[in-house]
């Protein structure tokens, strides 16, 4: 760099400068023109008041404006005088005797005028009055935006051009932000007058507006032009500002046949070929991750600004689709473009700048907090520059540092996680019982400490967390009996991975082998425990319930005896804690209701898929389905007294059992809530699961429904 080149922050703070000079001149000649003291609304049958104050204050709001002028001539006033962007015209004719007219009332508001007003229902009535001069307070809240507009975009489009002059694509972006201003602030004085300019005046800013515009779009598509890869030589982008800058001149100097193609058209080609070259870029950067993450930013935020931006103002008159938003507010989609653009540098390296990058960002945007807290103080309530200062440094202070601080912390600083903060997740993982939900917590630990754009399985684990690719990828060995993994990009690619990050992630391996063994001991203790109650249960109550049904000979205490052997089995299988396969569960009950319906004198139709998926069912949900199942099945034996009882088993995304038959019940909203169906729905529920209930010309039918993880 040249010893007499300019720091990027005072480049920054110069056009900072430049940006507020230029909306004070904008400012105060929108102060100078004749004010009358009326807001002014278009109606389809003229020109209504809103509200009125200074010179016109004595006409009352609602009242409609009739005519304006001087002895003897005067000039009746027109809705269609009011238009916010004379581009709402088709032809040029009808814009050049818009101007026309704009120049005549411009030309009676240089001196006394008489105003004719009616209220309505009521007699006409005249006001004669000296137009002043229009205070501050009368400058509309779409007047500053655009203002506002303007400067922001100037500004992010040269930030981002100090910090890398010499890269094409940031060349582009900073023409966009120059241009940014030249078509906003014309827009911010013509947009928010009270009833008339002159008509050169109006012409020449409506041009400049129509400029700044056609060019925005030129460096918009120079832009995916040259990022991230150059897909043209740099002296073929001069085909963008010829071609356009042909469509430029034919409006400006009336040579295209109307509006549509003078101006609107180009827009959109602009837009469309933007759009194209973004799309090329995207099929080049296939294999460019990080080219990719970028353009995703780009595009999004700087398509989706402009295109809202032109398809709600010059798109709707070209093609009449809607209302045209106010083209003050409209200015604020290009916001979302340049804020957009500003995450993206951040987040995904755009066009390769440095952090520091926010710090002058964060300290231009401090320098603009205090110089505009400083003019508010002094214009609006009037006070001393010396006091108006002290003011705004502690209002400054108190609101710029911590919001500073804020988004530093939010945007630029990384996260930075202690062992105190990972051990709680770390041992809620180790503790999981599936181990591919301990996979999937665990590779979504590593996604929250580190943010990778990819996350791989590794097929040759190493013995510890490694470094490859020169610090772009992390290599994450198998702990705790977990799949290994590679992490790339971390933090979206903007930063390489660390020796520090290194050892972080040893340490969280050895503490997961840690807490895996301290589960499987603790596993293998309580199974070893279950086995020994199961082993007690089954030959001492299972033998005294045997001997019980053996001496009963058949009667009712042995069927007693039979239904309390089949829960001690259920119960048993419970404690086992081994799952299941679904076909195999489905068999055992299939088989044991088949066996109760028809001792009891009735006929069972039992459904289920032919093919059955590969389901395991955890101890706990088969043993909740089959004390279900076999409480519904008693329900229908007892209350209904059916011939046939059907069952139906369906699986999608949850097992579901169907339990009908051909019984007499009342409406299920009749049925007492028993300790049966309460235990029902406690069972199902504690699994995530319902039952439902319903009855079909009084044929009871009841639907378990239980979702399974697959």
């Amino acid at each position: 760099m040249s010893r007499y080149a300019l720091a990027p922050s005072r480049i920054l703070l110069i056009v900072l400068l430049l940006s507020l000079a230029v909306c004070a001149l904008a400012s105060w000649y929108a102060l100078h023109e004749p004010w009358l003291g009326l807001t002014l609304i278009p109606d389809k049958n003229g020109v209504l008041v809103e509200k009125s104050s200074g010179p016109s204050r004595t006409i009352p709001a609602g009242a409609r404006l009739l005519k304006l002028g001087t002895a003897p001539s005067h000039m009746d006033l027109r809705s269609d005088d009011l238009i916010e962007e004379p581009d709402s015209f088709d032809t040029y004719p009808l814009m050049d005797e818009f101007f026309q007219r704009q120049s005549v009332l411009h030309v009676l508001l240089q001196s006394p005028v008489r105003l004719a007003w009616q209220k309505a229902g009521g007699p006409e009535q005249q006001l004669t009055l000296t137009p002043g001069i229009r205070p501050l307070s009368d400058l509309p809240a779409v007047f500053w935006f655009q203002l506002f507009a303007g400067t922001t975009g100037c500004l992010i489009g040269c930030w981002v051009w100090v910090l890398r002059p010499h890269d094409w694509g940031t060349r582009m972006f900073a023409l966009t932000g120059l241009m940014f201003p030249l078509f906003t602030l014309p827009a911010a004085i013509y947009s928010t007058r009270e009833l008339a300019l002159h008509g050169k005046t109006f012409q020449l800013l409506s041009s400049l507006n129509h400029t700044g515009a056609l060019l925005f779009g030129c460096a918009l598509a120079g832009i995916f032009l040259t990022y991230p890869r150059m897909l043209v030589k740099p002296r073929h982008l001069l085909w963008l500002p010829l071609v356009f800058g042909a469509f430029l001149l034919a409006d400006l100097f009336r040579l295209a046949p109307n509006q549509d193609w003078g101006y609107r058209i180009p827009v959109m080609a602009e837009m469309t070929l933007a759009i194209g070259f973004g799309v090329v870029q995207w099929m080049k950067s296939r294999s460019q991750p990080i080219d990719r993450a970028a353009l995703r930013w780009l595009m999004l935020s700087a398509l989706i600004g402009c295109g809202l931006f032109v398809f709600t103002t010059a798109g709707s008159g070209l093609f009449g689709l809607m209302h045209p938003l106010s083209q003050g507010y409209s200015f604020g989609f290009f916001l979302i473009m340049y804020v957009g653009i500003a995450l993206g540098l951040r987040r995904y390296r755009l066009f390769e700048l440095d952090e520091w990058a926010y710090r002058i960002l964060l300290w231009v945007g401090g320098a603009m907090i205090v110089i505009a807290l400083d003019a508010a103080f002094i214009l609006i309530l009037g006070l001393n520059p010396t006091f108006s200062m002290g003011i705004t440094l502690l209002a400054g202070g108190l609101l710029y540092f911590p919001l500073r601080q804020w988004l530093w912390q939010r945007y630029v600083a990384p996260a930075h996680f202690t062992m105190e903060q990972v051990m709680p997740d770390l041992i809620r993982i180790a503790f999981l019982s599936a181990a591919r939900e301990r996979n999937q917590q665990w590779t979504q630990l590593l996604q929250t400490l580190y943010d990778p754009l990819e996350v791989s399985s590794l097929e040759s684990a190493p013995s510890t967390a490694e470094l490859a690719d020169d610090g772009l990828s992390l290599r994450v060995p198998s702990c705790g009996g977990l799949q290994a993994c590679q992490l790339r990009y971390p933090y979206l690619g903007h930063r390489l991975f660390s020796s520090h990050d290194a050892v972080l992630v040893n340490s969280l391996c050895q503490l997961m082998n840690h807490a895996t063994a301290g589960r499987e001991a603790y596993e293998t203790g309580a199974a070893e425990e279950r086995r020994r109650i199961a082993r007690d249960m089954h030959d001492d109550v299972g033998a005294r319930l045997l001997m019980l049904i053996h001496r009963t000979h058949g009667g009712p205490e042995a069927e007693i005896a039979r239904a309390a052997m089949r829960d001690l089995r259920t119960a048993i299988s419970t404690m086992d804690a081994r799952p299941m396969l679904l076909a195999d569960a489905l068999a055992d009950w299939r088989a044991e209701t088949t066996s109760r319906i028809e001792a009891a004198g009735a006929l069972v139709q039992w459904h289920e898929p032919e093919q059955l998926p590969q389901i395991d069912l955890s101890s706990s949900e088969r043993s909740a389905l089959e004390r279900v199942l076999r409480e519904a099945v008693s329900n229908a034996l007892k209350h209904a007294s059916p011939c046939n009882i059907e069952i139906d088993v369906s699986l999608d995304e949850a097992l579901r059992i169907s339990v009908s038959n051909d019984g007499f019940a009342p409406p299920p909203h009749t049925w007492a809530q028993g300790r049966g169906l309460r235990n029902m729905r406690a069972r199902l529920a504690e699994l995530g699961g319902n039952l439902s209930i319903e009855a079909q010309n009084n044929h009871p039918r009841l639907l378990l429904t239980l979702p399974l993880a697959r």
